[in-house]
Parts: C-alpha cells; structure tokens; sequence
C-alpha cells in the first residue's frame, strides 16, 4: 500500500535515526549512498533538506560498479550533475566487483555488496567528523529481504530484515514503498535514472520481484505483500525488547573482571542466555543456535579448567563459577600439516585488507604481496630461535620471539607458530607480522597472494608454486 513521502516528516525519521546512530555525538552528518536510482535520490533529497535546517555535513558517495558499459558512466555523470546542483559534495569510486567476487569465491552480488560496503565507510571518514551512511532502502525492498530469509530458512533475528540502524548505516525510507517514493519525486520535479538489472537481471532479488511476486499477488491478493512487511515491524519491536533484557541479564550476569558469573547465566531461559551470551562476545553472526546449546551443556557438566572452542576464533574458558573468552590456543599440528598456495591476482583486482592473519583462525592464513618481493623458493615452517624480520612499518629488524610476545600469543601457542620464507629470508610470521618488503603500493605492479593450507584441503586457486 503506498503511503504519500511527506519531505519533512522523513526528514525528521533521518534526523531521529542519526540520532540513535550517534548518541554521543550530536548534531552528526549523513552520507547518502547514491546510485542515482529513485531511491537514492529521494533520499539525497530528504539528507538535504535535513542538513539545511540543522546545518549539519552532508556528502554523496556515488560508485561505478562498471558492470553496465555506458549505462554506469551515464549514472555517474547523472549523480555529479545533481550534486552540482543541489550544492552536495560528492566522493566518486570506481570498483569492479568480478575481480572480488572471483578470488573470494563470492557470487557478483555478494561481492559487490562488499566492496560498494567498504567504499562507503572510506567516505564516511571523508565526512570529516561523526556521522553515519543512508541508503534509500524502501519497504518493497523490505518484503523482499523478509521472504528471501524466510524461503532460505532463518530465525526470529534474520526476519527483523532490513534494521533502521545497523551499526554505520541507517534506512530512513523503510516506512515507505517505491510508489510512494516515485510520486513523491514526480512532485518535486525531480527525474532520476532506471537500473535495468533491478528487474530484468538473474540475481536472486531481481527473480523474486520479477517471477514469484507476481504469483504470490495473484493467488493471496493485492496487499498480501504487507504481510512480511508488518511481520519485519514487530519483530523489530518484540526482539528489542528481548535485547534490553539481555542487557539487563548480561550485568547482573558479568563480574569486575569481565566473566560471567555461571550460575547466574545457566538460572536464565535458554533463549535468554543465548542473548546473553552472544552480546557478551561481541559477535553474535559468529554464534548459531546449536553453539548456544553446546556452550550451555558444555557448562552444565563441565569442571572447572575446561575449554570450548568457538566460531571465529574464540575459546571459552570455565574457571570455577567464572565463564572467560579469549582466544583460540593454535590449530593442533606442525608445520609438516601445511603446505603453500601461491595466486596471481587478476589486474586491477582488489587485494582485500593488508593483514597478517589471525594465528588462531587458518581461514585467514592468506598474504597479499608484490610479486617482485618473492626471492627464489618460498617455504613454510616453525619458527626458529634468532629468526629475525623487518616488520611492516617499523622501519628495523627485530626478533621473532619478540613480535610474539608483543602480539600477546599464549606462551603455550608459541612453539607451533609458522612462519613463511624465502631466499632472501622472512617474508611474513603468519597471524603476527609481515615483512617490509611486502608492502603494496600504488605502483606494486603484479600482485600475488600466498595461501597456507592444510596438506589434504584441496587446491583453491589457480596456479600453484
């Protein structure tokens, strides 16, 4: 059903989401995320409007996927035109995701989700103080994200769909549809460009709204589609709730030195101490339910000095009534259990972060370099006393033992540390530090990536040294 976009009332829904975005910073600035689509714009529009009457920063972020020849530039040049002349500074990017999407074995629109993601938070930081990033997502697209969880199978969390504030971003137009954003632009005279592959393209939401809505329409009626849509609503309400009880739980649960008391989190409802759980992790996509129920069984028949190894890294350790999280001791096996994997990266592939690594995690035992860093042979082996390396930064050389001290391994993870060489000596202390002469520059030229992998995983890559 379409609800008429009143211009001040969404004003004000942006301004009030800013505000829960950014309690502690107040009056904070927007970045709107726009693709020069109807939703964008109205968007764009309504940040405006907001920006004029509380003089806060306002900036657009505009990126070209170039994944439409000619159609991408028009957008950008479409976007440029109307910052010009609304009197919007406007951040430009340019990425292809295919390269992404290749090397991290992504599907197109998940790899682009990524990197349109990471461009936008670069542009958040060029807003020059806090803030928070808007995009134009509507309730159509609302309906959409609740019925494509719910057919892949999700839990009350995942059928909150899109959340007004999620984390940096904010979605101000989620009380209206594109009906009413489209009129809403017809009124103020304002025209905006069609992306033809949000209908005609083969991606799993542009299927949806093109071949299963339709059928959805025509066998429950017109406003059936308002069903997943006030399904999103109450949960958003019932869940928050939920999570203020968590909160609530999570002190009187938690001690000075940051545990959690056991008794007190086995005397709560499982579904409750699950909450409890994750928000005292801090990562609650890493902690399913069949992990909550392990934790919650491991503590009621384990003793204490026990651990849990979780998800992500993460290692549970009971210490009399006391719960503690640290990390993962280092995966259990000697250098003679790994082998090396070495990719070239397409040009103009986008590398992915520059790290080191978690020691702990193996799934991101990966390292990004010039191909003119490597020296004749690479290999892979434990560390060794007196093995020294030019830290990334550090601008001198220093011992290997140091540096894992200094990164605060467990002196009993030590001794099954890796590291990987060459001819010319330590390129990179897997999890802890990377050579200098790893460094990626602009002007790097080819790039490769260095994968260590267990000896019976499978070849991932392409070519291998």
């Amino acid at each position: 059903m379409s609800r008429t976009l009143d211009l001040k009332a969404a004003a004000r829904r942006l301004d009030g989401l800013v505000a829960e975005a950014c309690p502690d910073a107040a009056p904070a600035g927007v970045v709107v995320a726009l693709s020069g689509g109807p939703d964008s714009v109205a968007m764009l529009l309504v940040a405006r409007d907001r920006a004029t009457a509380t003089g806060t920063p306002l900036l657009a972020a505009h990126l070209n996927h170039g994944l439409r020849p000619g159609a991408a530039d028009q957008d950008a040049a479409f976007c440029r035109d109307l910052c010009a002349r609304l009197g919007v500074p406007l951040v430009e990017g340019a990425a292809d995701p295919r390269a992404a999407a290749r090397e991290r074995g992504l599907g197109l629109e998940e790899a682009a989700r990524h990197v349109r993601r990471r461009f936008l938070l670069d542009a958040l930081r060029d807003l020059g103080g806090p803030g928070c990033i808007a995009t134009g997502h509507h309730r159509d697209d609302q309906i959409e994200t609740v019925l494509m969880r719910l057919l892949r199978g999700t839990g009350p969390e995942g059928l909150r769909g899109i959340r007004p504030v999620a984390g940096a971003f904010i979605h101000p137009l989620l009380p209206w549809d594109r009906a009413a954003i489209v009129a809403f632009l017809e009124e103020q005279g304002q025209p905006w460009r069609l992306d033809a592959t949000n209908l005609e393209g083969d991606n799993l939401r542009a299927r949806l709204r093109r071949e299963v809505v339709p059928v959805l329409r025509d066998v429950f009626g017109e406003g059936c589609l308002e069903g997943p849509a006030r399904l999103a609503d109450l949960l958003e309400a019932d869940l928050g709730l939920l999570d203020a009880m968590a909160a609530e739980a999570l002190a009187n649960a938690g001690d000075d030195g940051g545990a959690l008391r056991v008794g007190a989190l086995l005397d709560l409802p499982p579904a409750l101490a699950g909450r409890v759980l994750r928000a005292w992790l801090g990562a609650p996509e890493q902690l399913e339910a069949v992990h909550v129920a392990m934790v919650l069984e491991w503590l009621r028949e384990g003793t204490s000095g026990s651990g849990l190894d979780l998800p992500g890294g993460r290692r549970l350790v009971r210490e009399f009534d006391r719960l503690a999280a640290g990390t993962a001791a280092a995966p259990v096996g000697g250098p003679e259990d790994w082998r090396l994997e070495v990719s070239r990266l397409a040009e103009g592939a986008d590398p992915g972060p520059q790290g080191v690594g978690d020691p702990a995690d193996p799934a991101t035992w990966r390292l990004a370099c010039p191909a003119t860093a490597l020296r004749g042979n690479l290999r892979v082996r434990g560390w060794r006393r007196g093995d020294r390396m030019r830290p990334l930064g550090l601008g001198g050389s220093k011992k290997v033992s140091d540096l894992l001290r200094e990164a605060r391994v467990p002196a009993s993870s030590r001794d099954g540390a890796l590291v990987v060489t060459d001819d010319e000596g330590l390129l990179w202390v897997v999890g802890v530090a990377r050579d200098e002469r790893t460094r990626l520059l602009p002007g790097s030229g080819v790039m490769v990536t260095i994968s260590i992998i267990r000896r019976h995983s499978p070849t991932t890559r392409g070519t291998r040294n």
